[in-house]
């Protein structure tokens, strides 16, 4: 079995998408719900069997679902459908590459001056790129044929497309008005994934709306899924959408606005932008969204979301909106994803290998952290080499401060770069109770002491890096697809195999979290007793710190436990002698820690919470 990666496909992808019909421009077309029709030819012409197959629904066990995608989404895939399966339960590549033909019988397009196909597609390519293998055919005799791309762009390997993928192709120079036409669906491709295929529709016109425009793809803003609340007020966010206008017609007064919200669509920040006109065929502008947002934002859930609209009702709104995810951590994890679409890769040819995150310290903070642990996973197919035999090395660098924050001049020839600074070493070995997809902990040691809780810099960037060589070099990490946090205009997951490649396996995102703890919760250089008073303590859930400073101080308030594990974080500019109030209904009874740093040293005292 190969290894496996599964990723969405970008909207810019599928330039045409959702391009709908009217009803009495229809002159032919297949769902399938019968079947493969009589009449149309199937054969593989390699002759090797790989030929198209009928699905009478959805069902998993009908057609293959590989990791980390959904059944086939076609309008009406329930009622069936036809697929090839390139993956067979192959355990490596074919001798050839199978030549998969499924060819309709005649069809009569005479008195039809224009005419457009429309379907819908699922496929996924492992090596053979799919722009130029994956092609729509069509001939008036069954002998010459010409062949057209439904599938523009796609060439990247291991690739799976938009669910399903809408390819509409004007076949007029072939078809138009003639009383024989053929049309063939041809897959030239070697231990691929599958290309399913349904909702087949021929019009007599062109079936683009007028009015129909796409957010093709949309920036995540934050540098990480999960962040920190000790690290998130300097993860300064931006705004923008690659904007694509797919109708017929111009379109007036288009607004992009993007917002922040609360997981219960409380709006905390938003901004817009008003483009006077987007021309018809425009695909894929760059909008930039003028403002920025700091978010200095408790633990919890929030929604980046981005629409767009124009004077003009869009016919297709499906496409006009985004929302994505991301989440204040009070655990003081650093995390790429949520575990929520996982998947797992290695590279096409087995070599020693590195899977990578990188994270950013805030730089406001008042306090100091430390790394206690990283936090990865793994799998393995049991014939290549058995999950419980994988052995792997975590590494922890630090970013120097010379490198451009675009990465220009990093240097990624080699894994020990120049460019970094090697801090932390964490060895690891599976347990025995090991299964693929389970999450490990490695305890991280200082690269030069060996000593454990290794301290980290304020702003500072560091690159955590699994390892896997030697016998271990088959093991695919695990990685998630839900958000991409590696959007081509900034470095966030990585991967190193002959060098560093700073935009990784692309939209997949590394599962390899950074756990952070305070550097210590003693006061090393105490503040006057004076400086904090807590009331009440106890307290049941509201907690009020009473603070005294003779002159306008920044500083750094956090409430953590008596571990160091940060709860809540501020920093507050100006305090002089000033009450802060904190809703702390989530603790539980116990005994927990209220620290103040600033520039002069720090104060820590204890509190009790009693429900």
């Amino acid at each position: 079995m190969k290894q496996l990666l599964t990723k969405s496909l970008p909207l810019l992808a599928f330039l045409l998408c959702g391009m709908s019909a009217q009803a009495q421009n229809v002159f032919w077309s297949e769902d399938f719900t019968g079947g493969i029709p009589a009449g149309w030819t199937n054969v593989d012409a390699s002759g090797q069997g790989f030929v198209w197959e009928y699905c009478a629904n959805t069902d998993p066990g009908c057609a293959p679902v590989f990791t980390g995608e959904q059944a086939f989404q076609a309008t009406t895939a329930s009622t069936g459908f036809v697929h090839v399966n390139s993956d067979g339960g192959l355990s490596g590549p074919l001798p050839q590459n199978h030549v998969s033909r499924l060819t309709t019988s005649a069809i009569d397009c005479s008195g039809k001056s224009v005419v457009f196909i429309e379907f819908q597609s699922h496929i996924g390519t492992y090596v053979e790129p799919i722009e130029t293998n994956a092609i729509l055919r069509v001939s008036t005799n069954g002998t010459t044929w010409t062949n057209f791309t439904p599938f523009p762009g796609l060439t990247d390997q291991n690739y799976f497309s938009a669910n399903p993928y809408y390819s509409v192709l004007d076949i007029s120079s072939v078809a138009a008005n003639q009383a024989t036409v053929y049309i063939q669906w041809q897959w030239t491709a070697n231990w691929e994934y599958m290309w399913d295929l349904d909702d087949i529709v021929l019009y007599d016109a062109n079936p683009t709306p007028r009015n129909d425009l796409s957010i093709s793809d949309s920036y995540f803003s934050p540098s990480s899924m999960v962040t920190p609340v000790s690290q998130i007020a300097t993860d300064t966010f931006d705004f923008f959408v690659l904007l694509s206008n797919v109708g017929s017609e111009d379109q007036t007064n288009v607004v992009v606005k993007a917002w922040v919200t609360t997981d219960t669509d409380e709006e905390i920040y938003a901004d817009s932008i008003t483009l006077p006109v987007l021309a018809s065929g425009v695909v894929d502008s760059f909008v930039l969204l003028d403002g920025r947002f700091a978010p200095e934002l408790p633990a919890g859930e929030y929604r980046i979301k981005y629409s767009v609209r124009a004077d003009s009702a869009d016919s297709r709104m499906i496409d006009n909106s985004t929302n994505s995810r991301f989440f204040v951590n009070q655990n003081n994890i650093f995390s790429k994803e949520v575990g929520s679409s996982i998947t797992s890769t290695s590279p096409l040819n087995p070599s020693d290998w590195y899977a990578a995150a990188l994270y950013q310290m805030s730089s406001g903070s008042m306090d100091n952290y430390q790394v206690s642990q990283v936090q990865f996973s793994f799998a393995t197919d049991p014939a290549e080499l058995p999950v419980t035999d994988v052995e792997a090395t975590v590494f922890l660098f630090r970013v120097n401060d010379d490198v451009l924050p675009n990465y220009d001049n990093f240097d990624g020839s080699d894994f020990f770069s120049p460019s970094l600074e090697w801090v932390a070493v964490g060895p690891y070995e599976a347990p025995d109770t090991m299964q693929n997809f389970m999450l490990q902990s490695v305890q991280m040691l200082d690269a030069t002491t060996a000593a454990p809780f290794v301290p980290l810099d304020n702003g500072a960037r560091y690159i955590v890096a699994i390892g896997y060589a030697g016998n271990s070099n088959v093991t695919r990490h695990v990685f998630d697809t839900e958000a991409n946090t590696n959007f081509p205009y900034k470095v966030s997951s990585l991967v190193y195999t002959d060098r560093w490649y700073l935009a990784g396996f692309q939209d997949l995102n590394t599962v390899a979290r950074m756990a952070l703890s305070l550097v210590t919760t003693t006061d090393n250089k105490p503040l006057p007793e004076t400086t904090m008073k807590l009331f009440p303590n106890p307290i049941r859930e509201t907690l009020n710190l009473g603070l005294n400073f003779d002159q306008p101080t920044k500083a750094t308030i956090t409430i953590a436990d008596l571990t160091g594990r940060v709860i809540r974080l501020e920093d507050r500019e100006n305090l002089t002698n000033d009450i802060l109030t904190y809703q702390l209904p989530e603790l539980a009874t116990g005994t927990y820690l209220a620290r103040i740093a600033t520039e002069e040293g720090t104060l820590t005292k204890k509190f009790v919470v009693q429900k």
